[in-house]
């Protein structure tokens, strides 16, 4: 008996191996598309995101906000995914301080600031969405990319009304479909766009 409990315990370890495995990988294609997100031309060139490295960072600080955000809405399988998404989150962060320079011994720390800004913007962004907040989220917005103030109004009140349309972007993106690391929403006609 005692043989058969210990190979039901292996095939039930190597099951959870499996599935983690999966998630991270599903995590990974996910992060990509976050990325993709945060490169597109137009915040940049249209609604004044500073264009340095730390207007990127806020950019990708953003979609994984937004991503995370809806995952949560999926239970236990969403929350699952968004934490394998943060850690891939935080991989991607170790690796690009270290090809800019960072010391190795001060690299943990500076991770450990960036991810608590990402996490701390995130709160603030589900707040303001969830109360339908405009003036919260422009408020938020102009503190996380123009601390020396925005360069004006119309801009800022673009970027806002993008954030929202992406949260609602999201919202539409079928669980299935986010769960298996894909962002796009379906076409009317059921086609995935690309």
């Amino acid at each position: 008996m005692a043989a058969d409990e210990q190979g039901a315990g292996l095939v039930g370890w190597l099951a959870r191996l499996r599935a983690e495995r999966a998630r991270a990988a599903t995590a990974r294609t996910l992060y990509l598309a976050v990325v993709a997100r945060a490169r597109r031309l137009e915040p940049y060139a249209v609604m004044g995101v500073p264009d340095t490295p730390d207007g990127r960072f806020e950019m990708i600080g953003l979609e994984t906000a937004l991503v995370l955000r809806r995952l949560r809405g999926l239970g236990e399988e969403g929350e699952r995914l968004g934490r394998a998404l943060l850690e891939v989150m935080v991989g991607d962060f170790d690796r690009n301080l270290r090809e800019m320079g960072v010391g190795d011994l001060s690299v943990g720390r500076w991770v450990k600031r960036m991810t608590a800004s990402v996490l701390a913007r995130a709160a603030v962004l589900d707040e303001a969405l969830a109360r339908g907040d405009r003036a919260g989220l422009v408020s938020h917005l102009a503190r996380a990319f123009f601390p020396d103030g925005p360069p004006d109004s119309a801009r800022l009140e673009e970027l806002a009304a993008e954030v929202e349309a992406a949260a609602a972007r999201l919202a539409r993106v079928p669980a299935e479909a986010l769960l298996a690391g894909r962002l796009e929403e379906p076409e009317p006609d059921g086609r995935e766009s690309r």
